[in-house]
């Protein structure tokens, strides 16, 4: 007898047509291939099958055919691998944002318990006197329409 025939990775439909194929199932007599058909499905479909004992070899695929479709549209009831996650329990996969702290050579650039160099307050009032200059152009701009 025939000890290595499985449905491995193959459709129902696949396992059918390999099955018939074979040179040994002109030799033996059909509950015997009945038997080794069954055997060699998937264990999911085979206890899937509604029947223990089929009268035919045909009977016995087309059933196996209905579990595999009843499968499909049934989700695994495994649970799915999840993705580590980091300390801040947030996926290792998403892309994090980075925090800029400028360079730490510079000084009097926002850090925390750092006052305002007198070069950053002039900066402040340049910009402050490049904003009222645009300003009052844009008024008078406005007043000459």
């Amino acid at each position: 007898m025939v000890y290595d025939i499985s449905q491995g990775k193959m459709s129902v439909k696949k396992y059918r047509r390999f099955f018939y194929s074979l040179p040994e199932v002109a030799n033996r007599p059909e509950e015997e291939l009945i038997a080794l058909a069954k055997a060699g499905l998937k264990k999911e479909i085979r206890q899937g099958l509604k029947k223990e004992e089929f009268a035919t070899l045909d009977a016995l695929f087309e059933e196996a055919e209905e579990v595999e479709e009843g499968l499909k549209e049934t989700p695994p009831s495994s649970p799915r691998k999840r993705r580590r996650t980091s300390p801040d329990h947030r996926s290792s996969k998403r892309g994090r944002k980075s925090v800029t702290k400028g360079d730490p050579e510079d000084e009097g650039y926002g850090y925390d318990g750092e006052a305002a160099t007198e070069e950053e307050g002039s900066e402040r009032d340049y910009w402050k006197w490049m904003d009222m200059e645009t300003d009052d152009l844009l008024k008078a701009q406005a007043s000459d329409l």
